[in-house]
C-alpha cells in the first residue's frame, strides 16, 4: 500500500508520527511521550565562514510517502534558523518493525554546503508524574547509570564555551568512550532502548541533554552522526519500547551483536591478574632492569598473578620514540631480555611486551619521514595532537608539558605495517603475549579528512581499519595473543584481553559494570587505577572481583612491586584464589546482576553449576538466608547447583 494521508507507524506499544504538513512529529509508548515542538532531527551544516548553521526538522515542510510499515520523508531544500533557504537534498525512511521503530536518513547539500552533522532521531520526552524515578543508563566504558536525569545533566552546563541556552547536552563517542552504540531510559518496567543497529560500526555520539536554565522538565535523547562532507548516510538507527527495564535494553542490543559477534578468539587468556610494570619512564628514571623480571614475576605468582604487563622496555622509555622499539642496553640488553621473556614463558607464566599502535612521538625520524603520510587529519587538514604530562618530582614538568604526539590513522597501509613490524620485533624477543595501547578504543570515533588513506572520502570506518591492524599484528606475532586498552564492542572478537580504560573500570559515582557484563560476559577485561592502599581500596578491589575484572596491579602506578601494598597484596591473593577456584564458571559462564543495593549480588552459571558474590558496600554486617555473614567492605562467595 501506497498512502500520502496516513503519516502514523505502530511497532508495538511505540507509535510515531507527523502532522498533515510532514512537520512536527511524535513519538508515544507507555509513559514515554515526546514535547509539543516535534523536533524529530537536526542538522548543522557549514556555509562559508559560518561553521555552526542550525537546521532542525519543525522548521521545514516535507513530502511523505507511506509503504505499507514504512514512512519516506522527503525534503527538496532546507530552511535555517536563520530563515536562509539552503540546497539540501534530505530523505528520512522511518520503518516499523514487530516491536522497534529505525530511522535512516540519506543526502546530498549543493554546491558551497558542507553537512557538519546529523541528529536523528532527537527523542525530546515531555515531564510526566513518574520523571523523578527514571535512570538513563549509557554503555560509557562498562557502563554508566544516571538516576533522575532531567536533574542530573544539568551538570552538563558549558557556562561559555557552547550555546547552552539551545540545549544543555552531555554526549559520549563510540567507538571509544562508548564501548557500545546504544542508550536508555528506564522508568518502572519499561525501558526506552536508543541503539545503532550498524554493520559498519560508524562513529556517532550518544548524546543526552535538557532544556536551558528556566525551563527544565523535558529530556532529550539522540544520535549523532559526524558528517563533515557533502553526503549523508546515517546508519540504522533503532528505537524501541521493551519490558524489562534495562536488561533488556542488554539483551536486545545482544541479540543484534550475535549477527557479528562470535565470541572473543579460541586463544582468549583466561588471565586473573598481572603485575603492570614501567621500566624506564617517561622522565629517562630506570625503576627496573630486564634481570629484575623473573623475580618479579615470581612475587606476583605468590600473590595468584598471572605474570607481567610490561611498559618501557624499549630504549626510549615510556611515552617516548613511538613507534620506534629496541632494548635497551643500559636495562641489560636484547639478550637479557629475552632471557627473561624465556624463563617466564617456561615457568607458565605471562609476559606481554607494550607498544602504542596509535600515537607517533613529534621528536622521531618516523615523524619527519611518515606523518604526512600516516597522520590521522581533522576537517581543516591539521593532526590530532595528545600529550600526557607525567613526571616524577619536577613540578615544571608536570605544569608546562606540551602535546608531543600525533595520532596515526589506521587507514594508512604504512601505518598497518607499521605495527606489524614492531608485532615481529616483540616476538623475535620471544613474545607469546604483545599489547598495543590505545588502539582498542583511544579517538577512534574521531573522523580523518586525509582522502589518500584507503577510507577515502569515508570519514568514520576508523574500527574496520583497526580490526586490520590487529590482523596484521597477530599474523607478524607468529600467533601471540594481543591485547589492547579500553573496550570497544566490535573489537573484542579479535583481542586476547583488554586493559580497562575509561568509564567504570573503577568503583565511582554511576558506575554500572553490569551494564556491559550482561550484554558481554565473556571478554578477559581488567580494572584500573587503583595503586595504593587508599581510602576505600577494598572496595576498588570487590567491585572488580563482582564483575570479573581482571586485577590490574600497578602499584604507585607500576613504579613498584604487589609487596609494597602488604594488604592489597594479601586481599588479591584471596580473591584470586576465589576466582580460581571456580575458574571454569568465571571464565566460561554467563553473568547475571541479581541486586546492585547495599548488598551487591552477581551470579556466574555455566550448565547447572553457578557462583553467588555478595558485596557489602554497607557499614553493618549483612546475613544472607545460608546463614553467612558479609561483613562491611567484604565480599562472600557461594556456590552450589542450580
Amino acid at each position: 500500500m501506497t498512502s500520502e494521508e496516513d503519516h502514523t507507524l505502530a511497532a508495538g506499544s511505540l507509535s510515531f508520527g507527523l502532522d498533515s504538513v510532514g512537520t512536527r512529529a511524535s513519538l508515544t509508548g507507555g509513559r514515554f511521550t515526546t514535547s509539543a515542538r516535534g523536533r524529530f532531527w537536526s542538522l548543522s551544516v557549514m556555509i562559508g565562514d559560518q561553521r555552526d548553521v542550525a537546521v532542525h526538522s519543525e522548521q521545514q515542510r516535507s513530502t511523505v510517502v507511506r509503504h505499507d510499515d514504512t514512512l519516506v520523508i522527503s525534503y527538496d531544500t532546507l530552511t535555517t534558523v536563520a530563515g536562509a533557504t539552503i540546497d539540501v537534498d534530505l530523505v528520512i525512511v522511518v520503518s516499523a518493525g514487530v516491536d522497534e521503530l529505525s530511522f535512516r536518513a540519506t543526502g546530498e547539500a549543493g554546491t558551497g554546503i558542507t553537512l557538519r552533522e546529523m541528529s536523528l532521531p532527537i527523542v525530546e520526552l515531555a515531564p510526566g508524574p513518574a520523571s523523578q524515578h527514571e535512570a538513563l543508563y549509557r554503555s560509557e566504558g562498562l557502563g554508566r547509570k544516571i538516576e533522575r536525569p532531567r536533574t542530573r545533566l544539568a551538570r552538563a552546563h558549558s557556562e561559555y564555551m557552547r550555546d547552552d541556552s539551545a540545549g544543555i547536552w552531555e554526549q559520549s563517542a563510540y567507538p571509544g568512550e562508548m564501548s557500545m552504540p546504544w542508550q536508555g531510559l528506564e522508568s518502572g518496567d519499561r525501558f526506552l532502548y536508543l541503539a545503532r543497529h550498524d554493520p559498519d560500526f560508524r562513529g556517532a555520539l550518544f548524546s543526552a541533554g535538557i532544556p536551558a536554565r528556566g525551563t527544565e522538565g523535558e529530556l532529550w535523547l539522540s544520535v549523532v552522526t559526524p558528517l563533515d562532507r557533502s553526503s549523508i548516510d546515517t546508519g540504522e538507527i533503532v528505537v524501541a519500547l521493551l519490558a524489562g527495564g534495562w536488561r533488556a535494553g542488554a539483551r536486545r542490543y545482544r541479540e543484534w551483536a550475535d549477527s557479528w559477534y562470535h565470541g572473543p578468539p579460541a586463544s582468549r587468556s583466561k588471565l586473573k591478574g598481572w603485575q603492570r610494570i614501567i621500566m624506564r619512564h617517561q622522565f629517562g628514571a630506570e625503576q627496573f632492569h630486564y634481570d629484575d623480571l623473573v623475580p618479579i614475576f615470581e612475587l606476583g605468582r605468590e600473590h595468584g598473578l598471572d605474570g607481567i604487563l610490561l611498559f618501557g622496555w624499549w630504549k626510549a622509555g615510556f611515552d617516548r620514540g613511538y613507534p620506534i622499539y629496541e632494548a635497551d642496553e643500559e636495562l641489560g640488553g636484547a639478550e637479557a631480555l629475552a632471557r627473561a621473556i624465556k624463563t617466564i614463558n617456561d615457568r607458565g607464566g605471562f609476559i606481554s611486551l607494550y607498544a602504542n599502535g596509535n600515537i607517533i612521538d613529534r621528536t622521531t625520524q618516523y615523524y619527519s619521514d611518515h606523518a604526512d603520510e600516516v597522520t590521522k587529519k581533522d576537517s581543516r587538514g591539521l593532526d590530532y595532537v595528545a600529550g600526557y604530562d607525567f613526571a616524577g618530582e619536577s613540578l615544571t614538568m608536570r605544569y608546562f608539558a606540551a602535546p608531543s604526539f600525533v595520532a596515526a590513522c589506521h587507514g594508512a597501509p604504512r601505518w598497518r605495517d607499521q605495527m606489524a613490524s614492531v608485532a615481529a620485533t616483540q616476538a623475535s624477543l620471544g613474545a607469546r603475549s604483545v599489547f598495543f595501547d590505545q588502539t582498542g578504543f583511544h579517538l577512534t570515533a574521531w573522523p580523518c579528512y586525509d582522502e589518500r588513506h584507503e577510507h577515502g572520502e569515508r570519514t568514520n570506518l576508523e574500527t574496520a581499519y583497526r580490526a586490520q591492524t590487529f590482523k596484521q599484528i597477530r599474523e607478524a606475532a607468529d600467533g601471540a595473543a594481543v591485547g589492547s586498552e579500553g573496550m570497544v564492542d566490535n573489537l573484542i572478537p579479535l583481542l586476547d584481553f583488554n586493559h580497562g580504560l575509561g568509564f567504570a573500570f573503577q568503583y565511582q559515582d554511576e558506575a554500572f559494570p553490569g551494564l556491559f557484563r550482561t550484554a558481554f560476559p565473556e571478554p578477559v577485561v581488567s580494572n584500573r587505577f587503583i595503586h595504593d592502599e587508599r581510602p576505600g581500596w577494598e572496595d576498588q578491589l570487590n567491585f572488580a572481583f563482582a564483575y570479573n575484572l581482571a586485577f590490574d596491579v600497578a602499584i604507585h602506578r607500576a613504579r613498584r612491586t604487589i609487596d609494597s601494598a602488604p594488604a592489597y597484596a594479601d586481599r588479591i591473593r584471596r580473591l584470586v584464589g576465589l576466582r580460581r577456584e571456580h575458574a571454569r564458571i568465571f571464565d566460561d559462564g554467563s553473568f547475571e546482576l541479581i541486586d546492585d543495593g547495599t548488598l551487591l549480588h552477581t551470579r556466574y552459571s555455566l550448565e547447572d553449576d553457578q557462583v553467588d558474590i555478595y558485596w557489602n558496600r554497607g557499614s553493618l554486617p549483612a546475613e544472607l538466608d545460608e546463614g553467612l555473614q558479609v561483613h562491611p567492605s567484604d565480599v562472600v562467595v557461594s556456590a552450589g547447583r542450580r
